[in-house]
């Protein structure tokens, strides 16, 4: 339950490991895709949100 200014984590267990396993794809992916740097950023980007709600629960 929410009480207060409190947030609820809304990431499972099968969630948190799908975001862990995207992360680490897109990681690899921008190390080696033949790209410009606004294509890797944008894919570490996404790879960092992904880790970033993964670890944190949000």
């Amino acid at each position: 339950m929410n009480r207060g200014n409190e947030m609820e984590k809304n990431v499972g267990g099968i969630d948190r490991n799908i975001r862990i396993i995207l992360g680490i794809v897109l990681m690899v992916a921008g190390l080696f895709i033949h790209g410009g740097a606004a294509l890797k950023t944008l894919i570490f980007g996404v790879a960092a949100i992904a880790f970033v709600t993964a670890f944190t629960g949000f």
